[in-house]
């Protein structure tokens, strides 16, 4: 499988199509289970992606998904072949949705990017991303400290989740008139599966929709995908088995349509239609790398037969416009 390889002056690092996700991380007396799936991932990728926002709403989540991260890579002495990927800058009581605090400012990401360090047990990360946007903040009052933290060392490179292309642009315009450090990558919800803000309930992320689409490949950035097999939903569409929150999400007749031709071409390749999903990602002209949450091995060794599946443009088209 080609990789996205991702240069800016004298750094470069190569990133896999498949990134394993530790966003599925909700329990610490699971981390026996949780080193066997890295293991395993391991064995065929490198790329890891984690936050220090991840399941901090859990009894007992906060710094969870770090921290059994990094005991696994100080156990494995593996931490130099590794992609490192953590996000911070997560607004508080946004999963409360009540009092909600921006956190895009000097003071807390330096918190952030500093402790997400402390639970990795690492002194750097390879790419460190903002989790949300601010849009009341300008983009060169961020900047600067992004560039700050490529400076320290702390980061190779910097990126966002969750921002419009717009944002994006603007704050890579900026970073060239002054010689910053761009950002390289953007993490966003990107499935085959078609959705919006609004049917996540959640206005501060971003779905890929045919305008950021169309910006991606014109600029040739390159994207994480999260959520990027729907919660199954190729699987179980036609099932009563998807939960309320992704009924809202995904089941349209839009997608429906889609499902359809993705068990017709699962079927054609004898792959899970969860596996055609994933192909749709990595083979997609716009350079991405698919985020998987694993919770057993057999939904890993599932996720990881993509690298053997080869799609041609034509049928990358057909699985979404039909």
């Amino acid at each position: 499988m080609i990789k996205i390889n991702i240069k800016h002056n004298d750094q470069s690092l190569s990133m896999d199509k498949l990134t394993f996700g530790t966003g599925v991380f909700t329990a610490y007396d699971e981390k026996e289970s949780y080193f066997l799936l890295m293991d395993k991932y391991y064995e065929n990728f490198k790329t890891f992606d984690t936050a220090r926002s991840y399941n901090q709403w859990l009894e007992g989540g906060e710094n969870l998904s770090e921290s059994i991260l990094g005991q696994w890579m100080e156990s494995r002495g593996n931490r130099e072949d590794i992609i490192l990927v953590t996000k911070g800058g997560f607004p508080d009581n946004l999963k409360l949705k009540e009092n909600v605090k921006n956190r895009i400012t000097r003071e807390d990401l330096t918190y952030d990017i500093d402790t997400s360090l402390s639970f990795l047990k690492t002194d750097y990360v390879d790419i460190f991303l903002l989790h949300r946007d601010d849009e009341t903040k300008p983009v060169e009052e961020i900047m600067p400290i992004l560039n700050d933290f490529v400076k320290a060392g702390k980061t190779r490179f910097i990126g966002v989740s969750n921002w419009k292309k717009e944002r994006i642009e603007q704050a890579n315009n900026f970073a060239l008139e002054e010689n910053l450090a761009p950002l390289v990558i953007s993490q966003l919800f990107f499935s085959l599966a078609q959705s919006t803000a609004e049917k996540f309930d959640d206005p501060t992320i971003v779905c890929m929709n045919d305008e950021e689409y169309n910006w991606y490949e014109q600029n040739n950035m390159p994207v994480m995908a999260y959520t990027s097999q729907a919660k199954g939903f190729f699987s179980k569409y036609n099932t009563s088995t998807l939960s309320h929150s992704n009924i809202k999400r995904f089941l349209s007749e839009e997608n429906i349509a889609i499902a359809q031709r993705v068990k017709k071409l699962a079927e054609e390749f004898s792959i899970s239609p969860t596996c055609v999903a994933l192909a749709y990602l990595t083979n997609n002209k716009v350079q991405t790398s698919a985020i998987i949450g694993s919770k057993n091995l057999a939904q890993l060794e599932d996720s990881m037969s993509v690298r053997d599946i080869l799609l041609s443009q034509a049928q990358i088209s057909w699985l979404k416009e039909g």
